[in-house]
């Protein structure tokens, strides 16, 4: 070990000696000017760099995202009032159509979600989870919309505490799907 001491002075405070140079940049800087990372002590500068590409969307992926999933939400909900429309003409009963129909919103979750994350290029941004709670819920109110007025299907079908269940439980796994 030697006991060299170096003279070199913060870029900021000059003067402030310090030997401590930014993890990134290399950039001497003094305790008053540090910032503690998880890598380690930085420079204001380096440190206010943000979050990497892979987890955040840029402005443009948004919108691109948001136009495709209100596309989707518009598409998948006329399916779902085709499919409850199908299972309300079947005989199966009052609570049979109820469950039915809710599992159908719930399997949903699923496709949905992947669909999303794909459509974020399968990035880690938290905003895509949103985005597949809006689509889900979407979808849901298209297929209420489209079922009551189009196909002439009672509107308890899906205004009932089974059918919420089933969407909630849509709503959770579609968000887990693109969990960052």
């Amino acid at each position: 070990m030697t006991n060299d001491i170096f003279d070199s002075t913060c870029l900021r405070h000059p003067e402030i000696t310090s030997n401590l140079g930014c993890g990134r940049c290399g950039d001497f800087i003094c305790p008053q000017c540090m910032v503690q990372s998880p890598v380690g002590a930085r420079c204001p500068d380096c440190a206010n760099i943000g979050q990497a590409p892979i987890f955040r969307l840029t402005p443009v992926e948004v919108v691109q995202s948001i136009a495709l999933s209100l596309g989707s939400a518009v598409v998948l909900g006329i399916a779902y009032a085709a499919i409850v429309w199908v299972l309300w003409v079947l005989p199966l009963g009052l609570m049979v159509g109820y469950v039915a129909t809710a599992f159908v919103i719930a399997l949903a979750g699923a496709p949905v979600g992947d669909f999303i994350r794909r459509v974020g290029k399968n990035k880690l941004d938290a905003r895509l989870r949103v985005l597949a709670a809006v689509t889900m819920l979407l979808i849901w109110m298209v297929g209420y919309t489209v079922g009551s007025e189009m196909f002439g299907i009672w509107n308890g079908v899906f205004l009932n505490i089974v059918a919420y269940i089933g969407l909630g439980i849509g709503i959770y796994v579609a968000m887990n799907r693109v969990r960052p």
